[in-house]
């Protein structure tokens, strides 16, 4: 069965930019580092409060090679049975399990009904420290996904790998429907528009909760990295407000200054 929500995957062009980045302004902690020796392929987990993200780092690039977010990930203790039920449920199965090619656990990997593409791991070992402390980074608040095909996704995530609905937010201006899902601390946001649109990626971002939104970015602005045109904001729920950073990458980090979800 799937016992946990891992992490996002990205790749990345400059490893030692990226270590910079979150280490020294997300606060990060490295809890694995690896190599895919086929593919020199270096793998490092990265852990920001108490939540993961995967950065993956090729020697030589492809020339179509897509940067930034590329998965999502889930924890599995069967990995042989998870895969199987699910293609067997119609789920487009896109790699078979194997051993990792860092030689740690084993993986698969198949495709959401969005077309995310989902990896499920199974590890020899633990990978996650205790939350870590930051000055700014209170904790890791979400992954988020757009999902065109709610229904779809919540069969999926819910019906499927046994997520459990956390809350479900309407954002009346836009009709935007937010659906927060969780396996305990980690939790899966999925964004619904009325019309849905292909254009940009399926992955949005990933978010972090802070104390407050315009102090946080005034310090990362101090540190050379600037805040998304038109943030800070109010949240489009009404809740809090949010404020918007990239990484080297340019993947999409979210601030939200609101409570913890589980205690909206």
């Amino acid at each position: 069965m799937l016992t946990e929500f891992n992490h996002y995957g990205i790749v990345i062009r400059d490893l030692r930019k990226s270590l910079a980045f979150y280490q020294h302004i997300l606060g990060a902690k490295i809890v694995f580092q690896g190599l895919i020796p086929s593919t020199r392929t270096d793998v490092v987990y990265l852990q920001i409060a108490g939540g993961l993200i995967e950065l993956l780092h090729r020697a030589e690039p492809a020339p179509d090679e897509v940067f930034g977010v590329t998965h999502i990930a889930f924890l599995s203790d069967d990995l042989d049975a998870d895969y199987a039920r699910l293609v067997a449920a119609g789920h487009e199965g896109l790699v078979a399990p194997k051993v990792a090619g860092t030689g740690h656990g084993r993986l698969a990997f198949l495709r959401d009904p969005n077309g995310a593409r989902v990896e499920l791991i199974q590890r020899d070992g633990k990978m996650r420290v205790d939350p870590i402390e930051h000055p700014i980074v209170k904790s890791f608040d979400h992954y988020s996904l757009t999902a065109n095909d709610l229904d779809g996704a919540l069969e999926f995530y819910q019906g499927r790998l046994g997520m459990k609905t956390l809350k479900l937010m309407q954002v009346p201006a836009t009709q935007l429907s937010i659906v927060y899902l969780h396996y305990g601390y980690d939790v899966l946001e999925l964004l619904h528009r009325p019309t849905p649109s292909t254009a940009g990626s399926i992955y949005g971002h990933f978010a972090l909760r802070v104390d407050s939104v315009d102090a946080a970015l005034a310090a990362f602005a101090a540190q050379g990295v600037p805040a998304e045109p038109g943030t800070p904001k109010p949240a489009g729920t009404g809740i809090g407000r949010i404020g918007l950073i990239r990484d080297p990458d340019g993947v999409k980090i979210e601030l939200v200054d609101r409570s913890d979800l589980r205690d909206l």
